[in-house]
């Protein structure tokens, strides 16, 4: 089965609709404005089915719950090979180019989930997740969100030495963007 979410919504949205091949709503994702690495799913009815959230700051262990219970952990983002992550208690491997948001996953050699860029209707970019059993639907949903979310995060604070050299930049908007940041 193949659930969509587009790419518009991912990128800025607080709230992310995920639906089916039909158009209908399957699920709804929220992430919370004051804890931006909580990442709620809901079902048609508005009822909490999921989350994943980090569990440890210090270490960046990340947990996903589905019906309030831990059934995986992921133990940090990769920096530096971007095309693998281990999901375990799941005992899950995503394999694939995380960036472009191309990969699949596996347990046990079988594949459960595949993610891919999509073009959806009125040519809005998106994310299919094709699953071969709806089961793994919520957790595959929560981690394809938090992947595409949360891959793309900087782990390096800007240096701030390097802002005090007394260079402008030729492009006007450049230090206008600057200033505002700032």
């Amino acid at each position: 089965m193949e659930l969509y979410i587009r790419k518009a919504d991912l990128a800025v949205g607080n709230i992310l609709v995920v639906a089916n091949q039909n158009k209908e709503t399957t699920f709804i994702a929220s992430r919370d404005k004051d804890n931006p690495f909580l990442i709620k799913l809901y079902n048609r009815l508005n009822t909490l089915i999921g989350e994943i959230k980090l569990k440890n700051t210090f270490l960046k262990i990340y947990s996903i719950e589905i019906n309030g219970e831990e059934k995986a952990t992921i133990n940090a983002l990769p920096m530096i090979d971007l095309k693998y992550v281990y999901l375990s208690k799941a005992n899950w491997n995503v394999v694939g180019n995380l960036i472009a948001a191309k990969y699949h996953v596996t347990k046990g050699g079988k594949e459960i989930l595949r993610v891919q860029p999509t073009i959806l209707s009125q040519g809005h970019p998106g994310l299919e997740l094709s699953f071969e059993n709806m089961d793994d639907s919520p957790m595959g949903t929560l981690l394809a969100i938090f992947l595409d979310k949360y891959i793309k995060l900087p782990t390096l604070a800007p240096n701030a030495d390097l802002d005090n050299l007394g260079m402008k930049s030729k492009m006007s908007y450049l230090n206008n963007f600057k200033n505002k940041c700032d």
